[in-house]
């Protein structure tokens, strides 16, 4: 996460995180082969599914976007859950032994392997366990039968080859301990206590899939074969191939890799999970944790009632969901007001495991105002139970909801493969018919006369219905008796009545006209990269590459400013005016309301202060693409600088912090990004005086200048034609006065300085758990004045990549994943760096030190194979390759590419750096800058350690 979008943290897609294997159901059994056997949906015609005679599943999709690639992945229907209580955590390690030998491969081979098919491990060769599935996945970069062959060949090896070295466990164990040290987290164990809350007396919660440590330290072999044998049968077993591909030579290469895999007769059963109380009563559970965010859910619970995925259970479900937007559409106005206690809420439904339906609210709530926060969650629920919800809500959500469904029925035809592998799994293990975006679109379209207020009102009013409340709050307060004074809070609140809601009724965007359409005065072609430029007579810059990678999809991006470098009044302001801009709204509209206004519309409102820009940025569609720019002119134009945005920041802040200083990676981003900079702060998170000492005016006068003058420089990519362009930009952008020709450099703010080499590494404390600490060293490098020197800097990271995971991960097991990357700046002059960072055990600090400093020796020594700088190589070329078909790319090679066109030679220049980049050109690089006299260093320890 960068240091800016920290300063726009959303706190419920972290807790989702942690919820999420709590809400996945267990998906279909043995009884049917695919859930569209027992559906009257029809199945997507273009997957070819299938099975082998020993069980084993198989789904085939060939699709283009990115072309030639494929992704391959393997599931398995168990996962956690199927462990015995002596083998918790060994579905996991499983997992991780699938690296580490097989019969046809030896220790060590399997990872080079894949590299020198130019696959990077992580990104694209990864696995999962969960608690109901294990998966493992491969996204191959070229297409050619050789790549598949490999991974075929591997994902077969993995089914029923792992041979389970003793030797090898052992060496695992520490790489297995380090990531459950890193994942051990204040909403992890928030997660669990919710767990043993919501589902006593069942195995979900008995089963974390990091497993415990007491059975990592000492699980032997036999319990790994004993679940390896039980459970990686070909009966649970689903293979998907989705890419550039013949689904014929798919298909005859499955059968001929998999089909001798042999059934076993006696596959152990899925467990008994235990079952969900019915009635239970009204119940309070707290949690206790000094870095946990304030969290209050309230559900209501019942046993599962199963039913097939059909078009009918798909209707009920989405009248059910039209409820919960409309809640927490409520909630967002409630935290939107700047005032509350909120800081996110919002209502859904789910289904855990088959075993229990799930009806709730999470909100996340300021510490010290928790009780006021149960009142707002049980006063709005009881509201809508009461009195239901308004024509009006309806009609803002049904908007999104059919936009949403026309964008994907439009934007079908190029969607990524790993993502479409991905949902095909997933659809099978969840009991869902994977089905057409387009027969989604045309079932809604069929079923809207039915969408009525009183059936939605009534769908989402069952589920809370005939089930009592479960009220659960997870804070850092310490709170006496907790039982009953957070029961006495909700009952309390429950006695005081609640008005019906009131329709608020259409509203319509203000911001329409921008004067008389500006013209084009210059237009130019690109034609060895496919742009065409455009400057309109008031100096608006505009930079468009047409491609046709996303169906129906246009990215853009408006810059102006020197974000950063601009002249403050007061520290801090820079980042906070990133969250405060937009969510002060404009002068017509608040944030809130331009929600309502631009219902059913695809459009972003998205803005950040970079370091030598602002910057608004979205995606949108071709339909869409001159109302997002009337969105985005009119916060040019007529910001709403209102008072709500800061609060809203201001309440969250201490939550932000709070998170930060709860792990060793958060104090890199909150304390040491600023301490790299020679304690500059504009970076770094700030302390709670610096956001004391920002107000709205400071934020204004911060940004208006630019707001008002600065020349503004537009890049748009994708699936849009010229004259569209023309007309939305020159209604908006360019019907604005004519912007000043050139900005100020503001060179006296571009002077950071890397901090002075340590002999004694700083330390610096978190307060997570005791165990968990991290090393750092930062070489001092340059800038990025020269592309092809930060390639090769870039290159030779890749390669200490390698060597760290060899020798941190696979020989010493010190650590999960050792983190590096390299920094070279296009702002600061002289300025960058390459990082190594560590995660480890306290007792291994100093070893891991001594480690990265034998590893930074022998790189300067000249210890590089050719083959790793191949396996390093390879992968870096294949994402180029496929960054070259991807609009994502293409905007951030050309954002700012008028005020600095040498970014088009850049481009041009890019694969071609990568592939000529030498030996000799890495070693003497590492011998000029890996040198342990010029490195700065900083432990992060826990706090209660000497």
């Amino acid at each position: 996460m960068s240091l800016k979008a920290l300063s726009r943290l959303v706190f419920l897609p972290l807790l989702a995180g942690a919820l999420l294997a709590a809400c996945q159901p267990a998906g279909p059994g043995a009884e049917t082969v695919w859930p569209h056997d027992a559906s009257d949906l029809a199945a997507d015609p273009a997957v070819r599914y299938g099975r082998l005679e020993n069980g084993l599943r198989y789904a085939i999709l060939a699709n283009e976007t990115p072309p030639n690639v494929v992704s391959v992945r393997m599931v398995f229907n168990m996962g956690s859950l199927g462990e015995a209580d002596d083998q918790r955590g060994v579905a996991h390690f499983i997992e991780h032994m699938a690296f580490n030998g097989s019969t046809n491969l030896a220790e060590g081979e399997m990872i080079p392997l894949l590299e020198r098919h130019g696959l990077q491990f992580g990104p694209d060769t990864n696995a999962f366990t969960g608690y109901d599935t294990v998966g493992y996945q491969l996204d191959l970069p070229e297409a050619d039968a050789e790549s598949i062959d490999t991974a075929l060949f591997i994902m077969r090896e993995t089914a029923s080859e792992l041979v389970f070295d003793a030797e090898a466990i052992d060496r695992e164990r520490g790489v297995i301990l380090s990531e459950e040290r890193f994942r051990n987290t204040a909403i992890r164990r928030w997660s669990t206590a919710l767990q043993y809350f919501q589902l006593p007396g069942t195995l979900i919660p008995e089963r974390d899939p990091i497993g415990t440590v007491e059975i990592l330290e000492t699980v032997q072999r036999d319990r790994f074969v004993d679940y390896y044998e039980n459970f990686y049968v070909p009966q649970r077993g689903m293979v998907v191939v989705v890419g550039s591909i013949d689904p014929d030579d798919i298909e005859a290469k499955i059968h001929e890799v998999f089909g001798d895999w042999q059934a076993r007769e006696d596959v152990r059963p899925d467990p008994e999970l235990g079952d969900v109380l019915e009635a239970r009563p009204f119940s309070v559970g707290y949690f206790n944790d000094p870095e946990v965010f304030t969290i209050f859910t309230v559900n209501a619970i019942r046993p599962h009632q199963s039913e097939a995925d059909t078009g009918e259970s798909r209707f009920r479900d989405n009248l059910a969901s039209f409820g919960d937007a409309i809640l927490s559409r409520r909630l967002r106005t409630i935290v939107n007001s700047g005032v509350s206690p909120l800081l996110q809420a919002a209502a859904s439904h789910s289904t855990s495991y088959e075993m229990a339906d799930e009806a709730g609210v999470l909100a996340v709530a300021t510490p010290e105002r928790w009780a006021e926060a149960v009142a707002v969650i049980e006063q709005e629920l009881r509201r809508a139970t009461e009195y239901g919800f308004t024509q009006a809500e309806l009609d803002e959500q049904l908007a999104n909801f059919r936009t949403s469904l026309q964008n994907s029925a439009d934007q079908a035809g190029t969607r990524d493969s790993a993502q479409l592998s991905d949902a095909i799994w997933s659809s099978w293990r969840g009991g869902q018919v994977f089905t057409t975006p387009a027969s989604g679109l045309a079932r809604f379209d069929a079923s809207a006369d039915r969408i009525t207020l009183e059936a939605v009102n009534a769908a989402w009013t069952a589920q809370w219905t005939d089930a009592a409340p479960l009220l659960f709050l997870a804070t850092s307060e310490m709170i006496t008796d907790p039982s009953a004074t957070i029961g006495a809070v909700w009952e309390a609140s429950a006695a005081q009545p609640v008005d019906p809601p009131e329709d608020s009724g259409a509203q319509s965007f203000a911001y329409t006209d921008f004067g008389p359409a500006g013209t084009v005065a210059e237009r130019t072609e690109i034609e060895d990269l496919g742009l065409v430029r455009l400057q309109f007579e008031n100096g608006v810059a505009v930079t468009l590459k047409q491609t046709g990678f996303e169906d129906q999809i246009v990215r853009v991006r408006v810059q102006f400013g020197r974000g950063e470098l601009e002249p403050r009044a007061v520290p801090a302001v820079d980042i906070l005016a990133s969250s405060v801009f937009t969510a002060s709204g404009l002068g017509a509209h608040s944030a809130d309301d331009l929600s309502r206004v631009l219902a059913g519309r695809s459009v972003g409102i998205s803005f950040g202060v970079g370091d030598d820009s602002f910057t608004f940025s979205a995606t949108t569609t071709p339909a869409d693409f001159e109302v997002q720019m009337d969105v985005f002119a009119a916060f040019m134009t007529d910001p709403g600088w209102r008072e709500e945005g800061l609060a809203q920041y201001r309440g969250q802040a201490p939550e932000i912090r709070r998170n930060l200083y709860s792990s060793p990676t958060g104090i890199l981003q909150a304390d040491v990004a600023r301490m790299l900079r020679g304690g500059d702060q504009r970076y770094g998170y700030p302390d709670e005086e610096e956001v004391a000492g920002v107000d709205l005016a400071a934020i204004q006068a911060f940004l208006d200048p630019a707001l008002e003058n600065a020349p503004i420089e537009i890049t748009i990519v994708g699936d849009i034609s010229e004259e569209a362009v023309i007309a939305a930009v020159g209604a908006t952008f360019g019907a604005l006065p004519e912007r000043a020709a050139s900005w100020p450099d503001y060179a006296e703010a571009r002077d950071i300085r890397f901090p002075e080499a340590t002999s004694e590494p700083v330390i610096l404390r978190h307060n997570g758990p005791d165990y968990q600490a991290m090393a750092n060293v930062y070489w001092p490098t340059f800038d990025d004045s020269e592309p092809r020197r930060s390639r090769a800097l870039a290159l030779l990271r890749a390669v200490f990549d390698l060597k760290l995971t060899e020798r941190l991960r696979e020989a010493e097991g010190f650590t999960y994943s050792a983190f590096n990357s390299s920094t070279t700046s296009d702002v600061y002059p002289d300025y960058g760096y390459l990082w190594v960072g560590v995660d480890v055990r306290l007792e291994n600090v100093d070893a891991t030190y001594a480690a990265i400093d034998e590893l930074a020796a022998a790189l300067a020594a000249g210890e590089i194979t050719e083959d790793e700088i191949l396996r390093a190589r390879r992968p870096l070329l294949e994402q180029i390759e496929d960054a070259f078909e991807n609009n994502g790319a293409w905007l951030n090679w050309l954002s700012q590419s008028w005020s600095k066109p040498e970014r088009l030679d850049r481009i041009r220049a890019l694969a071609d750096d990568y592939a000529e980049i030498s030996r000799e050109e890495l070693v003497e690089m590492a011998a000029a800058y890996l040198q342990p006299d010029t490195s700065w260093r900083v432990t992060i320890l826990p706090r209660e350690t000497d």
